[in-house]
């Protein structure tokens, strides 16, 4: 692949994880929290979505750690680290309904750019 289609592919899997998220969030928060399957499922979700615009930063040359790429980067971190049953549901949940749908926009953006 030409760094050009790399860096397409890697916003396009983000783009995916983050209609995921759209579509595990949208039945409200009571769905998710009666739900472990949905929990677990919305945890995959956000460290697909990390690891792929990580690849991104790498492959683009954005430095470590700059924003707006740095917190999805660093939940996926964070979620990655941690054991199944002590992921913070109540960050999963914020992030996927507050910082999400800005994400997505951004994202899209980067790849319309991208031709």
């Amino acid at each position: 692949m030409k760094p050009q289609e790399d860096l397409a592919a890697e916003l396009s899997a983000a783009l995916h994880g983050l209609d995921e998220v759209a579509r595990i969030v949208k039945d409200g928060r009571g769905a998710f929290e009666a739900n472990e399957d949905r929990q677990r499922a919305l945890a995959l979700c956000w460290m697909s979505i990390g690891s792929s615009l990580k690849h991104y930063a790498r492959l683009s040359g954005i430095p470590q750690g700059q924003l707006p790429l740095a917190q999805p980067i660093r939940l996926r971190d964070k979620i990655a680290h941690q054991r199944l049953d002590k992921i913070d549901c109540e960050i999963l949940w914020q992030t996927s309904v507050g910082d999400a749908p800005s994400l997505l926009r951004m994202a899209t953006r980067l790849l319309d750019q991208l031709g």
